[in-house]
């Protein structure tokens, strides 16, 4: 009895101070104050603002999005050109040399001619009107397609940037791990001097701390390769805060992301690949027609000494009698493709109404598990108190209890920390399936 109150002498000395950083380093943290840690970082922008600039950086910087934005911008002139069908196409051709003739002699010496035609559509039974139509469509297709690559570079970055925050506080919760083992290696080494019966209690809370700098040195070098990553998808001019997190904490709810399924980009990119193939294949079916064309010409021209003139105005016909039934083909190869294009979406619909339904679950779990741990560290931090202070004071408890103690509460600060970002990432994806995070975040950005 009198060595365990000379053990316990011996630690309250110390006690005061371990107990005194315990209040500090192990007080659980709430949701909020979780989510907006990190808060006197440079950037003073609030967190909605600092996901936008995440938006335009990580767009801006994307050769994937540019390729894409090429493409749209590409498909657009395509547009363009088969519009120009619809107006008169007008032609110049000019000749120029020397002649000579046996039948007048007058008509010997250099010789000039210029021709001009004009000529338009009249009846094409509506194959430019398909022919429009079908790149029309093909150029929406493309802006979609540029919208789609610049959601999931969106995507991309905004989970990165949440797993960089991750761990960034796991790395802070194991560094306060490592100094509360610290702080007991101390308190054990003075314990010890006096009484070398306790060595392997020492060795034992070194091990621990060894783990603990360990566990603490492996987020610090995830933390450095995340942000390796970040810097290569946003730059390194701007770096986010760590409260970027704070408005995907709401759950978005499942009924609005199942009707903004439609509106998806990726999903009506295949919807317009169906119409655009429908059009194309009306236009194939409408050139099978024949086609009627107005056609003016004025010639004029000089051969030697002798002018000549001429003009002719009328309509031409052509119709293609056999061409080995390759309009036939070309015209069942798109409609076969628009309907494959068609199998496919409904296909992509039913499987994002299927992974929304998931991501949700997730989400609304990670988030309520996350507030469940918060509920036991609050009951941990007592436990783990009141521990050390029997194994200090009272010397009612071992040392394996009181790191157990410790070990424990530590580890639920990390589930708490994980299970808070898992909600966080699976909001992010949540908003993705539905009309997008990118037009989310930044609707200004997302309809230029």
């Amino acid at each position: 009895m009198t060595q365990c109150t000379d053990e316990a002498a011996l630690v309250e000395p110390a006690r005061s101070n371990v107990a005194k950083a315990a209040s500090k380093w192990m007080r659980p943290v709430s949701l909020t104050t979780a989510a907006a840690v990190g808060s006197n970082v440079q950037q003073a922008d609030d967190p909605l603002t600092q996901l936008q600039s995440i938006v335009r950086e990580a767009s801006k910087r994307s050769a994937e999005v540019s390729a894409a934005q090429l493409e749209a911008q590409a498909a657009t002139h395509d547009l363009d050109e088969a519009k120009g069908a619809r107006y008169p196409q007008v032609a110049v051709s000019g000749r120029m040399g020397r002649t000579e003739a046996d039948v007048n002699v007058s008509t010997n010496g250099r010789q000039t001619s210029l021709a001009l035609n004009v000529g338009a559509p009249l009846i094409d039974f509506g194959r430019t009107s398909y022919v429009i139509d079908w790149r029309s469509r093909l150029a929406d297709v493309a802006q979609l397609g540029y919208l789609s690559a610049r959601e999931q570079v969106v995507l991309d970055a905004v989970t990165t940037a949440v797993e960089r925050n991750r761990y960034r506080l796991q790395a802070q919760v194991y560094q306060q791990y490592a100094r509360k083992m610290s702080c007991l290696v101390n308190v054990l080494e003075q314990i010890v001097a006096e009484d070398k019966g306790r060595a392997s209690e020492l060795v034992q809370a070194r091990k621990t701390q060894l783990q603990a700098e360990i566990s603490r040195d492996t987020a610090i070098a995830q933390t450095r390769q995340i942000e390796a990553r970040l810097r290569k998808q946003i730059g390194a001019d701007y770096q986010p805060g760590d409260g970027i997190t704070v408005p995907l904490m709401p759950v978005p709810d499942l009924l609005d992301i199942t009707r903004q399924l439609l509106d998806n980009s990726e999903v009506r990119q295949l919807h317009l690949q169906a119409e655009a193939l429908d059009n194309y294949a009306k236009a194939v079916s409408a050139g099978q027609k024949p086609q009627l064309n107005w056609l003016v010409s004025k010639a004029a021209g000089r051969s030697g000494s002798v002018n000549s003139g001429s003009w002719t105005a009328g309509v031409t016909v052509s119709y293609t009698i056999f061409n080995g039934f390759s309009d036939q083909a070309a015209m069942s190869a798109a409609l076969k493709r628009a309907d494959a294009a068609r199998e496919r979406e409904a296909e992509l619909i039913s499987s994002r109404q299927s992974k929304a339904v998931e991501v949700h679950d997730s989400a609304t779990s990670a988030f309520v598990r996350a507030k469940s741990y918060a509920v036991v560290l609050r009951d941990s931090d007592r436990v783990r108190d009141n521990t050390f202070r029997q194994w200090s004071e009272l010397g009612r408890r071992s040392l394996f209890d009181v790191m157990s103690a410790e070990s424990d509460h530590y580890n639920l600060r990390i589930a708490y920390v994980n299970a808070l970002h898992d909600g966080y990432e699976a909001n992010a994806q949540l908003r993705s399936l539905g009309a997008g995070l990118a037009a989310w975040l930044d609707p200004q950005q997302a309809s230029q």
